[in-house]
């Protein structure tokens, strides 16, 4: 008995899950600042089920807009660390170095002694 073949429709029917949003290509057209030609700018977009494109294109610069308003209050609750004026970190390292050039250290004398020659005998 021969093995009974899917069509594609029935394999691709398989293979699908409920969606609860589709994929939309959008393509957008700019003029370019340094030519001057039109430049066409591609994206997917994904739209619900019971949303048309204008307003996801909303719902993007609006979730972009809060993203961008949460970044300005991110940035002004970080507290700015105050730098040192480099003056002042030059004077520290002189200071260092007159610190290490005024001290000395304690230098060990060892004599030196002659060594004993053997007495010539005559």
């Amino acid at each position: 008995m021969a093995k009974k073949q899917m069509s594609f429709a029935e394999k691709a029917a398989k293979h699908t899950s409920h969606k609860d949003w589709k994929t939309v290509k959008y393509v957008k057209s700019e003029r370019s600042d340094k030519t001057g030609s039109w430049r066409f700018n591609e994206s997917f977009i994904q739209l619900a089920t019971n949303e048309n494109l204008d307003q996801a294109l909303t719902r993007m610069e609006d979730e972009i807009k809060a993203l961008a308003k949460e970044m300005v209050s991110i940035e002004e609750s970080v507290p700015e660390v105050e730098e040192e004026p480099k003056e002042k970190t030059e004077e520290v390292l002189e200071s260092k170095e007159t610190e290490a050039e005024t001290k000395t250290d304690p230098v060990i004398k060892t004599e030196e002694k002659e060594p004993e020659q053997p007495a010539k005998e005559a």
